[in-house]
């Protein structure tokens, strides 16, 4: 016992020394007073500790890195004279809308959507019930060696009833709004990429005749020759509101004769009618709509 107590005395000063030290190069000592939850480095939960108590686990706090966006929010394009195909100004477009990813599968998705909305489902066929004949057992059920058989109703006889067959019905599916704004900024990202895009400043002109009109076209390079005995396939997109409709009166009497040309209010525009055209031609006011409406929250 009494050696026991002289190791105890012995051992206090060295004790003593190592205490300074340890609180010199920050670690808790027994001293200290831990708080009374730790949370390891880099975990959601962060608890300061309270004043005069020191924790290399829970100071100083850890700070959030946010990831940058190293491209610019714009890509620029040419805002061309939509009579002489001049080009008049360089506009700032939202990369977000005309430069976005190309889902091939959304833009599918939308496609049949459209189409499927556009079906009339007045398929129909004549049921049993509905052909004409008498409904009289034709043969006898034994005897004869013959197939048994019924009524002359049946599909399997000329001027039969069809089994199976179409019924007037609504082909009309459902999709996601989201959906179809990704679809939608999916093929105009393509046809900038493609250089199919052509802004103008409006889309007025003089002359109402086709032939003015088939001849501006071929011009200004979205039409190919006559020569060439193909059709053009241009989309013109212009917002057409009450207030510029008049603008638009002679684009619009020109057009209705020349065939793969053809022209789309900007709040109506659909993905399947854009994507079967070469040229998408829009105005400054549809593209101030669509860069509202697509560009994303």
């Amino acid at each position: 016992m009494n050696q026991f107590r002289q190791l105890v005395k012995l051992a206090t000063p060295l004790v003593r020394q190592t205490q300074p030290l340890a609180q010199a190069r920050g670690v808790a000592t027994v001293g200290a007073q831990p708080p009374s939850v730790l949370r390891p480095i880099g975990g959601k939960r962060r608890i300061a500790p309270s004043a005069g108590e020191v924790s290399t686990l829970n100071w100083p706090p850890v700070q959030s890195v946010a990831a940058v966006d190293p491209f610019p929010q714009t890509v620029q394009a040419w805002m061309m004279d939509f009579e002489t195909n001049d080009p008049l100004d360089i506009v700032d477009v939202q990369r977000s809308v005309f430069a976005a990813p190309i889902r091939t599968d959304i833009v599918h998705r939308v496609v049949t959507y459209e189409r499927n909305l556009k079906r009339q489902g007045t398929h129909n066929s004549r049921t049993r019930s509905e052909v004409r004949g008498s409904t009289r057992k034709v043969q006898p059920q034994k005897g004869l060696g013959r197939a048994r058989h019924g009524t002359r109703r049946a599909p399997q006889f000329v001027g039969g009833a069809k089994a199976h067959g179409p019924v007037p019905r609504s082909h009309e599916t459902e999709i996601q709004r989201k959906v179809w704004l990704m679809a939608l900024r999916s093929v105009l990202s393509a046809k900038y990429s493609q250089d199919q895009l052509v802004f103008v400043d409006n889309m007025e002109i003089e002359s109402h005749r086709t032939k003015d009109l088939t001849r501006m076209l071929q011009v200004n390079g979205w039409s190919p020759l006559a020569s060439t005995g193909r059709h053009p396939s241009i989309m013109m997109l212009p917002l057409m509101d009450p207030e510029n409709m008049h603008v638009l009166d002679n684009l619009e009497l020109a057009s209705r004769n020349i065939p793969g040309v053809s022209i789309m209010n900007a709040s109506d525009a659909e993905v399947y009618e854009i994507l079967r055209h070469d040229y998408l031609i829009m105005d400054r006011n549809a593209l101030d709509l669509l860069e509202n409406i697509l560009k994303p929250m």
